[in-house]
């Protein structure tokens, strides 16, 4: 259950004053959360591990310094992805821009999925799990970050290091594609089946 702005700034608060307590909400809280958009950052699950724990030990020792934070998750997704695309710019040698499309994403949709099981309609379910899977890397993050972690546009906008304008262009263009793949998807199943009428 997602936290409001004022709970998850309480917490931040009272982790920075010291709370162990406050610490190990954040842990639980969050890690499950990190390790899987971590998967999509990268398969090697040790390394995904090692990163995420890293990423607490750090705030932990920093906590005096950090800031304010109205929404830890964001806050937590903005570090973990910063670390793995300095490695990744590192490694591969990837000129780091404003907003690079180079940056791997994995995202895997299927019909098990908690995101879209909702729709009891299990042909338009297909559909859209197969739309969704067309979708460029970028798109894909945007749906994930926006749709599945409910983070706002600003929230986004900060943890891709893109502006807040980029963000909301960035989704409108998924949906746009998303929208396409789908046409196009009705279109060629409709003539599947014209092609099969007697």
């Amino acid at each position: 259950m997602l936290k409001t702005i004022s709970e998850s700034y309480n917490l931040w608060q009272s982790f920075k004053e010291g709370s162990r307590e406050a610490f190990q909400q954040i842990y639980d809280e969050n890690f499950e959360s990190l390790f899987e958009y971590g998967l999509r950052l990268t398969k090697d699950k040790e390394l995904i591990k090692d990163a995420v724990h890293d990423l607490f030990v750090k705030i932990y020792n920093n906590r005096i310094n950090l800031g304010d934070v109205n929404n830890i998750r964001a806050y937590l997704f903005i570090s973990l992805r910063s670390n793995f695309l300095n490695k990744i710019t590192r490694q591969n040698k990837i000129v780091s821009t404003e907003y690079n499309e180079q940056f791997p994403f994995d995202l895997n949709f299927s019909v098990e999925n908690e995101f879209i099981k909702k729709d009891a309609d299990a042909n338009k379910v297909k559909s859209v799990v197969e739309g969704l899977n067309q979708l460029s890397p970028r798109q894909k993050e945007i749906i994930y970050l926006h749709y599945y972690q409910e983070l706002s546009y600003d929230e986004i906008a900060e943890v891709l290091g893109i502006t807040v304008k980029a963000s909301y262009k960035l989704n409108a263009r998924a949906l746009e594609a998303l929208k396409n793949v789908l046409s196009l998807l009705i279109i060629t199943n409709v003539s599947l089946l014209i092609t099969r009428l007697p």
